[in-house]
């Protein structure tokens, strides 16, 4: 276990009462683990009934953060919302994944960038849906089913993962653990800067095409024009503008959300750049 980014995970229990309850016999495995494999490893177990359940929860994890040197992963169980918006709270209220995102970024930050997350739920993977390039990354990593999934698929797949990652202290070999048995492309993965690279080039192939290019400089020319300016800038003008500029958008997006201006180790741990973006894109 690399100490200094991870010492703990905190299950998050979402399972109704009355189902079988795969939170708690993952509890008692990583209980297991930290007895006889790793002791430096902390469990926490949450039973989230309610919204307030997970803010009040996590609002004592942040506490242990700031004041214990406490470094967890979030692993969720519970049941996703068909329309892939978010999940269900054991009561069976909704929390939707931009609710989830807003109560866990505040954990992430306060980590320096290091929160995994990980979604033992349906369609748990549509949660990188909500992560917004020009916000602070609400996480590190994130693991999680493409798809629905039945109680033995979970049941057998995360223990595998985990075992495999405290046996081998390796996130790529627990990932192929979780994977062996399971169908392909079940499990959606993403890091942060894969996922900041993969918006960028989302957004230069869709916004940034000559002809998206030529519709907003129009925009622009016109809304200068109503304002009776002394001069308007021409379209061309305001084409080589917003082409000009890519780059210091590209900067302030990336500053904000890799948290450079408040964790200044994370230009070393990021060097995401503007060159390396544009190449990106040419794979």
């Amino acid at each position: 276990m690399t100490e200094n980014t991870f010492n703990g995970i905190v299950i998050l229990d979402a399972v109704p009462e009355g189902e079988l309850n795969t939170a708690r016999r993952l509890k008692e495995d990583l209980l297991d683990i930290s007895n006889y494999v790793d002791t430096r490893l902390q469990v926490r177990y949450l039973r989230i009934n309610t919204i307030n359940d997970l803010i009040n929860g996590l609002s004592d994890i942040k506490k242990e953060i700031d004041n214990n040197k406490f470094k967890p992963w979030l692993h969720l169980e519970g049941h996703g919302l068909s329309n892939q918006n978010g999940f269900l709270f054991a009561n069976q209220s909704i929390c939707t994944w931009d609710k989830f995102k807003e109560i866990i970024t505040p954990l992430n930050i306060a980590l320096g960038l290091n929160l995994m997350l990980i979604l033992a739920t349906c369609f748990g993977g549509s949660f990188a849906r909500t992560i917004r390039t020009f916000d602070r990354a609400p996480v590190l990593g994130l693991i999680g089913p493409t798809r629905e999934v039945k109680i033995g698929e979970i049941e057998k797949a995360f223990p595998s993962f985990y075992r495999t990652f405290f046996k081998t202290l390796s996130l790529k070999e627990a990932i192929k653990a979780l994977n062996a048995d399971a169908p392909k492309d079940l499990y959606y993965k993403t890091s942060a800067s894969q996922f900041f690279y993969d918006v960028w080039a989302s957004y230069k192939n869709i916004q940034c095409t000559d002809q998206e290019i030529t519709n907003r400089a129009r925009r622009m020319y016109r809304e200068a024009k109503a304002h009776n300016l002394p001069r308007t800038p021409s379209v061309g003008e305001f084409k080589r503008k917003l082409r000009s500029t890519e780059n210091t958008l590209f900067d302030k997006y990336r500053d904000i959300y890799f948290m450079y201006d408040i964790h200044s180790l994370n230009k070393e741990r990021f060097p995401v750049t503007y060159k390396e973006a544009e190449l990106y894109i040419q794979r």
